[in-house]
């Protein structure tokens, strides 16, 4: 069991650093003056998709969890049920509800520059 974490973990590390990675080139240009208003409508257009998309994976990861979580309820109803399996299963959960928080976190920063009046 602590090998099928492990490899669980890595591949959700694995989804999260991608992620992080495809936001940050939107990130790095924040500090640099534009030479025209296309550029500046780019980039605000280039945040307002980078911050749909960590919402997008922040849904994705809290329907994780809570299949995780109903798997764990399903173990725990069974006839001797292996109680370690069923904890492992419900602290995934709880790894990624945090996850999906940081994910949402990071969209809401990344709105905050957004200009207003942008619609997303």
């Amino acid at each position: 069991m602590s090998l099928f974490r492990i490899r669980v973990a890595g591949a959700f590390l694995a989804l999260v650093g991608i992620t992080a990675c495809s936001g940050m080139s939107s990130e790095d240009s924040r500090g640099t003056t534009p030479a025209s208003p296309a550029s500046v409508e780019s980039s605000q257009q280039d945040v307002a998709s980078a911050t749909r998309q960590y919402r997008q994976h922040a849904a994705e990861l809290r329907e994780m969890a809570r299949r995780r979580m109903i798997e764990a309820d399903v173990m725990a109803q069974k006839e001797n049920p292996d109680m370690e399996k069923v904890q492992a299963k419900r602290e995934l959960a709880k790894d990624l509800l945090e996850a999906a928080d940081q994910s949402e976190a990071k969209a809401r920063e990344l709105q905050r520059k957004v200009p207003h009046g942008m619609v997303q």
